[in-house]
Parts: structure tokens; sequence; C-alpha cells
């Protein structure tokens, strides 16, 4: 099984806004037209489409913030797998994807995102993937983070 990650284009847009994520899901996670939406107004935040074959199977977004700090550069500050591709590894296959992205930037150390804290699915997910909980909390959601460089 293979995962691509995508720019989001005329072509794909109208499947990314398409996908939903489960009910119970829906307050944790920002709607994939508002994730598309901010890149708008956002230069350090580009949406991409999570693909297999010729089906959008989710949507996630990364950002580069170059005057940060180098531990607070390379975010992951959206991602979501539809509904009805959930429980099928794509989850899994498309983090590892955009982790690989992410990491070939030169100055990436750590890549960074941040969850709710009553969202245990996700935060299952995040440490299963080998990201690991901080201290830290950003607008009441807490921080994990993946270490690319020691």
């Amino acid at each position: 099984m293979t995962i691509e990650i995508k720019a989001i284009t005329k072509e794909n847009i109208r499947d990314c806004v398409r996908l939903e994520v489960s009910e119970d899901q829906k307050e944790f996670v920002a709607r994939n037209i508002a994730t598309i939406a901010w890149a708008y107004v956002d230069e350090t935040f580009t949406p991409y489409a999570i693909c297999h074959q010729d089906n959008v199977v989710g949507v996630a977004a990364v950002e580069y913030i170059p005057g940060n700090d180098l531990e607070d550069k390379h975010w992951i500050p959206r991602f979501m797998i539809g509904e009805q591709f959930q429980g099928k590894g794509f989850g899994m296959l498309a983090m590892k994807a955009l982790i690989d992205m992410i990491s070939k930037h030169d100055d990436c150390e750590r890549i960074r995102l941040s969850v709710v804290p009553e969202n245990k699915g996700a935060i299952d997910f995040y440490k299963k993937v080998g990201f690991i909980m901080t201290d830290e909390k950003i607008e009441d959601e807490l921080v994990m983070e993946y270490f690319i460089k020691e």
C-alpha cells in the first residue's frame, strides 16, 4: 500500500473538502476547508492531500517557521484521515511520509504538533508513530514532538 503527499489543486480540492472524520472526532479536528483557507493568510502554512492510488484519503498541513528557534521550526498543525479510510493503515503511512518529507530540511531537528487533551485516540496514535509528550501547552492543547536529530 502506498501513500503520496500531494499539493492541493483545483483537481483534488473537492475531494479534500468532502472528507470528514467520524462524528465523535469532529470536536477535535478542524474542517478541511478551514485548513485549506488558512494557507491563504499564512505563508508558513501548507496544506496537502493524502492520497492512495487515485483517492484522497486525508488532509494534512505542515508549518515551517524559519524565524523560530531550531527546535520549534517544523510543525504538523493539521492531520486527518477520512472516516471511511480510518483503521486501514493509511494514517500511519501518511504520518511517516510527512515526517520523511519534513525531515529533509537541513534545519529539521524535531517535528512538533499539538493535540486536544481529550483526544485520547490521537494521542495514542501519535505515540505509536514516535511522538513524545512535552510539558508545553499551546492554546489549551498539549504539545508533542518527534525527534529527527538529537
